[in-house]
């Protein structure tokens, strides 16, 4: 099983460098949440030394008078038998015989012998040997690239031609091909679903309600208790409080700050391999497959307010959401967060690897901040492929899922 994905995931990755995807707009794949030409709230907050009120105040004594309740109940009463009726839920089970589809249906592993041409590395010299041909090289000249027929063999190979006159007379004429492609006959092996199976009996049971009423008796106690009213007055002492609250001068914090110009400029996102896969997979070098992401970006401070800061991104965040398969929930994977030096143009780089396939929302999420508070928010769908994600055969699999999600590798976005 294990050789048999291995074998796929390289003929997914030659098919990839063999006929690679046309990039898709930045505008179909990439959004960004911004201001929209909104201005944007600086916090300058600060402490201040202002007049506040000190609550403060102290008790006093306070004598008081409360009623006392000693009003009782003299408990009373006998007991008397009654009927009642209560349902009895009860059932019984009764056999009989079912039958159910066992299904023996599986993958069969074929195989089929086509045509195709492999690497070969062979010269072969006409009208001249190997060191005649070196003697008079000077001479020679490149043809276009030819098939040739040798020793039973068909060859895809590079021609060369010298047709050289030498000032004493004669004439020297040989051919060189330089024979790298052999037309041979090569094995290839793929999958074919077969559909079985057969029927079986078994013994099922059904279950039959005899739920019913009954009639019961019981002892009920009949209550005759009466309530004897009585109480007296009790004095006590309590305690009030007394305000004495004031104002006095305390340093307090004040909220305060200003309103900024929206953060302008444009987000590069390089992402390979287009088609991204769980580590449980390997790539074209034999290693578990990842994702490496390049970040760059570029701010416009040239609509700034007269006296504003120039904006610098000081802080990268990114992380994915992978929307896992069967309702299994969300898993964060944290990809990048860290501050960096203040930039207007920079990039950052990063690597990432996904334990668990996940659907096509799942999103990466890239948040730029700028060193006075602003916030560039950057998303995309970049969905996991997972073992399902994988074609076994031109018929596809049993599942829905007989096809690579993701496929976006470059885009740009301005804000």
């Amino acid at each position: 099983m294990k050789l048999r994905i291995k074998i796929t995931l390289l003929i997914m990755f030659l098919l990839l460098s063999l006929f690679p995807v046309n990039n898709l707009n930045a505008e179909d794949w990439i959004k960004v949440d911004s201001s929209d030409g909104e201005e944007i709230w600086v916090d300058i907050s600060h402490w201040e030394n202002k007049e506040v009120l000190v609550q403060d105040g102290y008790y006093k004594n306070v004598q008081k008078k409360e009623w006392i309740d000693t009003s009782h109940t003299a408990s009373q009463g006998y007991w008397k038998t009654e009927e009642y009726n209560i349902w009895v839920t009860s059932s019984v089970r009764i056999p009989y015989i079912n039958r159910r589809w066992i299904n023996t249906s599986h993958w069969e592993r074929r195989h089929r012998d086509i045509t195709a041409w492999v690497s070969a590395n062979l010269t072969i010299y006409v009208g001249t040997s190997r060191y005649g041909w070196g003697v008079y090289s000077f001479a020679q000249d490149h043809k276009r690239d030819c098939i040739i027929n040798y020793n039973g063999s068909r060859y895809k190979a590079h021609k060369w031609v010298i047709d050289y006159r030498p000032s004493y007379g004669g004439r020297v004429y040989a051919i060189k091909y330089t024979c790298y492609l052999r037309e041979a006959k090569v094995r290839q092996y793929y999958n074919v679903w077969i559909s079985s199976g057969y029927w079986q009996s078994y013994i099922a049971y059904r279950t039959v309600d005899t739920s019913h009423w009954e009639t019961r008796t019981r002892q009920v106690w009949v209550n005759t208790s009466q309530v004897i009213q009585s109480g007296y007055w009790r004095y006590y002492t309590d305690q009030e409080w007394v305000d004495t609250s004031h104002f006095e001068y305390q340093t307090i914090w004040v909220e305060d700050g200003f309103y900024s110009s929206p953060m302008h400029g444009e987000v590069t996102i390089e992402k390979n391999p287009r088609y991204i896969f769980t580590k449980w997979h390997e790539n074209g070098d034999g290693e578990e497959c990842h994702m490496d992401l390049k970040i760059s970006w570029i701010i416009d401070n040239t609509g700034l307010l007269d006296g504003e800061e120039e904006k610098e991104i000081t802080r990268v965040h990114v992380y994915e959401d992978i929307v896992r398969y069967n309702d299994r929930g969300t898993d964060r994977v944290e990809i990048i967060d860290e501050n960096i030096s203040p930039s207007e143009q920079g990039s950052i780089e990063a690597t990432a690897h996904f334990e668990y396939s996940g659907s096509e929302e799942s999103q990466v999420h890239i948040y730029l901040y700028a060193q006075s508070g602003e916030c560039i928010h950057i998303y995309f769908s970049n969905p996991v492929n997972g073992y399902r994600s994988i074609n076994l055969g031109s018929d596809g699999s049993d599942s829905d899922a007989n096809i690579w999600l993701g496929g976006n590798c470059f885009g740009t976005i301005g804000f």
